[in-house]
C-alpha cells in the first residue's frame, strides 16, 4: 500500500545494463528546449531570415537523499557512487573509452528516455548529521542536482511525442502536418 505514495524514478545504465533506483525526494523539475536558429541580412532587405537548425533539451532537477537506517546508508551511498560514475566512461578490453548513456525514467514525464548526465552537483547539506561509525561517516542528508541532456527516441517533431504521454500515438514515425483551419 505504502508504494502507491511512489512514482517512478530511476537511472538505467545503457553501458553496463544496470538500474539505480532512488527513493528521494525530487525537486526543482526544469525542462528546457532551446530551439537554434541562424540568421541572414540580405541587401535591401530590413530584416533579418531565419533559417532552422535543430534544438537542445536539458532537464535539470534534484533530489534529497537520507537514509531512515544505519543499514541503508551504505546501500545508498553505493547509488550515490555509481551516480557519480555516469559522468565518466567505461572501457573495452582494448582500454578504448565508452561514453555513458543513460535512461532516465521521472514518473511518466520521462519514461526510459535515452540521454546523457550532463552535470551533476553533490551537495551535503549544512543541516545534517553525520554517521560516526567508522567506515561509515558520511552524512546523513545530501542533495543531488542533476543535469540531463535529452536524447530522446521519438522523432522530434511539432506533433511529436515528447513527454510519456501514453495516450498519444507513438513518436517513432514524423508525424506529416495537416492544414486544419
Amino acid at each position: 500500500p505504502g508504494l502507491k505514495d511512489f512514482i517512478k524514478f530511476s537511472f538505467f545504465d545503457k553501458v553496463n545494463k544496470k538500474f539505480i533506483i532512488f527513493r528521494a525526494i525530487l525537486e526543482g523539475i526544469s525542462d528546457t528546449i532551446t530551439p537554434n536558429y541562424s540568421d541572414e541580412k540580405y541587401i535591401g532587405r530590413p530584416d533579418k531570415v531565419y533559417t532552422y537548425q535543430g534544438a537542445d533539451r536539458d532537464v535539470s532537477f534534484s533530489f534529497n537523499i537520507y537514509p531512515k537506517t544505519k543499514q541503508e546508508l551504505p546501500v545508498l551511498m553505493e547509488k550515490l557512487n555509481y551516480l557519480v560514475g555516469l559522468c565518466y566512461p567505461s572501457y573495452t578490453s582494448e582500454e578504448r573509452m565508452i561514453s555513458p548513456m543513460i535512461e532516465l525514467t521521472l514518473g511518466d514525464m520521462f519514461v526510459k528516455t535515452p540521454g546523457l548526465l550532463y552535470g551533476l552537483s553533490i551537495t551535503v547539506e549544512d543541516s545534517t548529521t553525520w554517521e560516526i561509525h567508522e567506515g561509515l561517516q558520511f552524512p546523513h542528508y545530501i542533495k543531488a542536482q542533476c543535469e540531463f541532456k535529452y536524447i530522446g527516441d521519438n522523432v522530434l517533431a511539432t506533433k511529436g511525442k515528447h513527454y510519456g504521454i501514453n495516450w498519444l500515438p507513438s513518436g517513432k514515425t514524423v508525424p506529416f502536418n495537416t492544414t486544419d483551419s
